[in-house]
C-alpha cells in the first residue's frame, strides 16, 4: 500500500490514507517519510473518508465492515482493491511481473537494479524496502521512472496475480503458502497465460517447470538443462561470486536462494537483450532488501540478523544461508497471523525439525495479531509442541525473550529474528543487539 501511495504521489496525485499501525503509534519513522512526500495521514475511522476523494484503495487486510469502506459506499466513492489499482498502472506499461511463493520481493528489487544499471530507468513497485533506493524521504519500495518499463511484485496470496498482463513474467517457485498447491498452480497457470512475450521459470522447482507456456520461455536455475545457469560458483557467508557466459558476477547478499534470485534477474535482462556487463554492474550494486537476512550487528561474539522468513520455504532458505555464519543458530520466530499459522502448522513444524540441529534453539513469540476478526484459537505453543530436535522456548512477551537470549547466547551464535507483517521486529532485533552489548 505504501509503495502504491508513493508511486501515485510521484505522478502528481493527491494521496491520503490510514493505517492501524499509525493509529497505534508504531513504525512512526516510516509514516514520517510518507508525510515528507506530501502524503496525508488520517486516523483509521469513518470520518477520514471525505466527499472529495475520487477512489478509496484498500488492501486485503481491511474488512468489508470497515467504517471507511461503508462511508465510501454511502458517498458513492468507488472502493478499489490494491491489486486493481496496481494492475491498471502496470498493464498500461511495458510490464515485468515477478511472481512466486518465495523470492519475488528480492527478484523484483534485483531486476530494478539491473535495469537501472542498463540505463532503462524503470518504475517499480515492491513489497520490501530496497536498500539502495532508501533515502531521507523515500522508503525504497517504489519509484516512478522515466521509461515505459515497470517492474512489480505480483502477489498470489489473495489471488490477485491473475489481474496482471505482463510483457515478461517470472515465476520463482510454487509451494504451499496461503493456499493449497493445486489452487496455486492454477493461479500461476493463468498468470503465465496472460503473459504476452516471455515467461521465465525456475528449473529447480518442479511445479514452476510444470506451468505450460505459449510464448518464449527462459529457464534459469542450478539444475542441468537450464538456459541460464552459473559456473565456477564461490559461495561465501556474505555473498557469492559466479560466472555466466564468461562474465563474472558478484553478489553482496548470501545464500543459495539469492544466487537463484540473481539468475532470475539475469533472465529478465536476457529477455530484454541487455548486455551482460551492465547486468553484472546492476547485481554488484544491489545492497539487499531490508529484513531479508539483514545483518543488524555483532556483540559479545554473537551475530544478530533480522529476516522476513515466515513460510516453510523461506525459513529453510534463510537457515541454510545462516548456517555458515556461526557455530549455533538461535531462531526467534513470530508467526505472522492466526490463519497462516493454522494453515501451515504441520509444514512449519517439519521445517524447524528438519533444519535446526539439537544444539540450536527455537524461541517462539506470540502470534502477530493484526487486529480484525481472526479466529484466535491457536498459539505459538501449538507449533512448539510439534517441533522436535532443537531446544524450544515459548516467550509470549518480548521482554522474556530478550532476557532468555541475554542469558543463553554465547560467542559464535547467530540469532535470527524471523517473521512477517510486523515491522517492529526490526526494532526488537536492535534491542537484542543492545542487550548483548550491555550484558
Amino acid at each position: 500500500m505504501s509503495s502504491l501511495a508513493q508511486l501515485l504521489r510521484q505522478r502528481g496525485c493527491r494521496v491520503c490514507g490510514s493505517d492501524r499501525s499509525f493509529d497505534r503509534r508504531q513504525n512512526l519513522p516510516l509514516f514520517r517519510k510518507l508525510q515528507l512526500q506530501g502524503i496525508e495521514l488520517a486516523p483509521q475511522q469513518e470520518q477520514s473518508v471525505t466527499p472529495d476523494i475520487d477512489e478509496l484503495i484498500v488492501s486485503t487486510a481491511i474488512e468489508a465492515s470497515s467504517g471507511e469502506i461503508m462511508r465510501a459506499r454511502r458517498l458513492g466513492i468507488p472502493v478499489v482493491h490494491r491489486s486493481e489499482l496496481l494492475a491498471r498502472l502496470f498493464n498500461d506499461a511495458r510490464g515485468i511481473a515477478v511472481g512466486g511463493t518465495s523470492g519475488k520481493t528480492t527478484v523484483t528489487a534485483m531486476t530494478a537494479s539491473v535495469l537501472d544499471a542498463a540505463g532503462l530507468d524503470p518504475s517499480f513497485v515492491n513489497g520490501g524496502f530496497v536498500k539502495q533506493y532508501i533515502s531521507r524521504t523515500h522508503l525504497g519500495n517504489a519509484r516512478s521512472g522515466s521509461s515505459p518499463y515497470m517492474v512489480c511484485e505480483a502477489d498470489e496470496s489473495d489471488g490477485s496475480i491473475v489481474r496482471y498482463q505482463p510483457r515478461i513474467a517470472v515465476i520463482t517457485n510454487i509451494t504451499k503458502d496461503h493456499k493449497n498447491l493445486p489452487e496455486l498452480c492454477s493461479l500461476f497457470q493463468i498468470f503465465a497465460d496472460n503473459t504476452a512475450e516471455t515467461l521465465i521459470t525456475c528449473g529447480d522447482c518442479p511445479e514452476a517447470s510444470a506451468v505450460s507456456c505459449r510464448v518464449r520461455r527462459i529457464i534459469y536455475g542450478l539444475s542441468p538443462g537450464c538456459n541460464i545457469t552459473p559456473e565456477r560458483i564461490d559461495m561465501r557467508p556474505d555473498g557469492s561470486v559466479f560466472f555466466v557466459d564468461g562474465v563474472k558476477f558478484r553478489l553482496r547478499v548470501p545464500g543459495r536462494h539469492n544466487l537463484q534470485n540473481a539468475l532470475a534477474a539475469l533472465a529478465v535482462g536476457r529477455a530484454l537483450e541487455l548486455p551482460l556487463p551492465a547486468l553484472a554492474k546492476g547485481l554488484a550494486a544491489f545492497k539487499g532488501v531490508r529484513r531479508r537476512l539483514d545483518l543488524v550487528g555483532k556483540a559479545a561474539g554473537v551475530l544478530v540478523v533480522d529476516d522476513f522468513g515466515h513460510n516453510p520455504d523461506k525459513i529453510a532458505a534463510s537457515i541454510a544461508a545462516l548456517r555458515p555464519m556461526g557455530s549455533r543458530l538461535i531462531v526467534v520466530f513470530q508467526p505472522h497471523g492466526y490463519g497462516p499459522t493454522r494453515f501451515l502448522l504441520p509444514e512449519l513444524a517439519q521445517t524447524f525439525t528438519g533444519q535446526l540441529k539439537p544444539d540450536d534453539i527455537l524461541v517462539c513469540l506470540k502470534i502477530y495479531d493484526a487486529g480484525g476478526t481472526a479466529d484466535r484459537s491457536i498459539s505459538s505453543h501449538d507449533l512448539l509442541e510439534l517441533v522436535s530436535g532443537p531446544r524450544r522456548q515459548y516467550a509470549p512477551e518480548r521482554k522474556a525473550a530478550l532476557a532468555f537470549l541475554k542469558e543463553h547466547a554465547r560467542p559464535g551464535d547467530v540469532i535470527a529474528v524471523m517473521g512477517a507483517r510486523d515491522d517492529t521486529l526490526s526494532a526488537f532485533a536492535r534491542s537484542i543487539l543492545r542487550g548483548l552489548k550491555g550484558r
